[in-house]
């Protein structure tokens, strides 16, 4: 005790084993620069990306941007929105993103593993999502351009998506394949700045282009399939000039798109309509029997939770008490056999 009280502070803090608290803090130190490095990207990919369509968007809309001098909001590291309005036929134009958690190592490396071992779990990727609500009415439909890369997938998480069928076509790029309700809308849609803005190339980046009245979601009320129409433009959060200017051409054609059906140009045969019409009476008939089903089962619940606390009830009478009871039960029994005899005669 003498000599510690004889050191200097130097000299006990070198007879100290620090070893714990420099790994903590240094731990400390590379897992904030890591999260400072990975929030900085992402904030990057959303700057440039954003930037890449401004030509089209600021062509098109009289506001881009969520106001005059901020083109995004940031509401986390992993997920930025931006906006656009003003412009015949279109009420909004919301652009989300959803990226790569590059600020938290650890997440990103349980993401990824997860999405080795079930195929409800998608793996990280930056992907922005452009969502076209129109002012103009038009007929309710779902057609879709969609990448062969990853149909499956657009098919499994959307459910609109699973209202359609898969068509290949000599009017889209081989890499590119339909999904519709029916031929008709598919050939429609597709008009010419459409086709030709779409190369092989697009589908590495390009998920689907999808006009759709219909949730992403599976529907579990029947307000919830209530029609609600919108082109949705998934695609990933790409940086390259190139590719933002080919997307920017594909943004274009589908405002221009919109016009046309705004303005009639775009018309369908109603033996296409009537199908639509069918696919979504079916839909209301599986979601009716499936309602049905749970009033089953919980009204089967109900009547047994009824008869556990009836029996519950008798065991906690008398024997005198009891006989009464089932005395009475019978005579309500009897009553009711005499009721339908009365009736069947």
């Amino acid at each position: 005790m003498d000599e510690l009280n004889a050191m200097s502070v130097w000299q006990r803090l070198q007879i100290r084993d620090w070893s714990l608290e420099f790994f903590t803090l240094g731990f400390i130190i590379v897992f904030s620069l890591i999260y400072k490095a990975g929030d900085l990207y992402n904030k990057s990919i959303v700057t440039r990306f954003l930037s890449g369509i401004s030509e089209v968007m600021s062509k098109q809309f009289y506001q881009y941007g969520v106001s005059k001098d901020q083109l995004y909001i940031k509401d986390n590291s992993e997920n930025y929105s931006s906006y656009a309005t003003g412009r015949v036929n279109v009420a909004t134009v919301n652009i989300n993103f959803s990226l790569v958690p590059r600020q938290n190592i650890f997440l990103w490396i349980l993401e990824t593993a997860f999405s080795f071992f079930t195929g409800n779990v998608v793996a990280p990727e930056d992907k922005a999502e452009i969502i076209i609500t129109p002012l103009a009415q038009y007929d309710n439909f779902i057609s879709a351009v969609v990448s062969k890369l990853g149909m499956n997938d657009a098919r499994k998480f959307n459910y609109f998506l699973s209202l359609c069928k898969t068509t290949d076509s000599p009017n889209l790029p081989e890499s590119f394949v339909y999904m519709s309700e029916t031929n008709e809308f598919q050939e429609k849609i597709t008009t010419p700045e459409l086709r030709s803005s779409l190369t092989l190339q697009s589908a590495n980046y390009i998920k689907y282009i999808a006009l759709t009245d219909q949730s992403v979601e599976k529907p579990e009320s029947l307000r919830e399939l209530m029609p609600k129409r919108r082109i949705v433009i998934s695609v990933k959060a790409i940086t390259s000039q190139n590719d933002l200017k080919q997307l920017s051409a594909v943004l274009d054609a589908v405002f221009n798109l919109v016009d046309k059906l705004a303005d009639g140009a775009i018309t369908f045969k109603p033996e296409a309509l009537k199908k639509v019409v069918k696919t979504r009476e079916a839909e209301i008939d599986k979601l009716k029997k499936i309602q049905e089903e749970i009033k089953k089962e919980e009204l089967a619940e109900e009547q047994s939770k009824l008869k556990r606390q009836e029996r519950d009830r008798l065991r906690n009478m008398s024997r005198e008490e009891q006989l009464k009871a089932e005395k009475k039960a019978a005579e309500r029994r009897q009553k009711k056999m005499q009721k339908k005899q009365r009736i069947k005669m």
